[in-house]
Parts: C-alpha cells; structure tokens; sequence
C-alpha cells in the first residue's frame, strides 16, 4: 500500500516523544506491506472509519489508525490505493473530535 504523509502528521511525530516516534515508524512500515483489505482486518492497527468527520481539504472521509495505545493517526483514503497520514493525536480521545 502506498504511504502519502502530511506536514502535520510528520511535525507531530517529530515532536512526540521516543516511545511514539518509533512506534509510528513500526506502524508506517507494516502498512507499506499490507493490502487494503489486510489493513481493514488488522486488529492490531483498529483501522476504523470516523462517521461523520471529513478532510477539509479533500472532502475525503477520515479514518482513524492505532500507533500506540493511546497514539491515533487521522488518515483518508485516495485512489490507488494510497493511505494519506492527516495528523497525529497522542491522546487517543482528542483524535475523535471534529
């Protein structure tokens, strides 16, 4: 699967602590190796869509992706099919709100 990574999402790693950061890097490679459907069924990255929250920018649906336990990554989906990395939320119940 392809990987597109937005500035936000690569400051907010860069500023996350160690523990995160490699995390997020252990998260990016197992995505680049799976399909799309392996991505939906992976229960250890808890792929799920966030119902009614959309990209601004696009007006593509986001999705909600595990880093750490309490790590989420904001992503869309876009064709091809590529993974787009929105923003990172350290805590896990901030990521949800719009």
């Amino acid at each position: 699967m392809k990987i597109e990574i937005r500035p936000a999402f690569d400051e907010a790693v860069m500023a996350a602590e160690l523990p995160v950061r490699k995390a997020a890097a252990k998260m990016l490679t197992l995505v680049q190796s799976i399909t799309l459907q392996q991505l939906w069924n992976h229960q250890g990255l808890n792929f799920e869509k966030l119902h009614g929250m959309i990209e601004p920018t696009t007006g593509e649906q986001l999705y909600s992706l595990r880093v750490t336990g309490s790590a989420r990554a904001i992503t869309c989906l876009i064709k091809g099919p590529t993974i787009v990395l929105v923003t990172l939320h350290i805590q896990h119940d901030k990521a949800y709100r719009k």
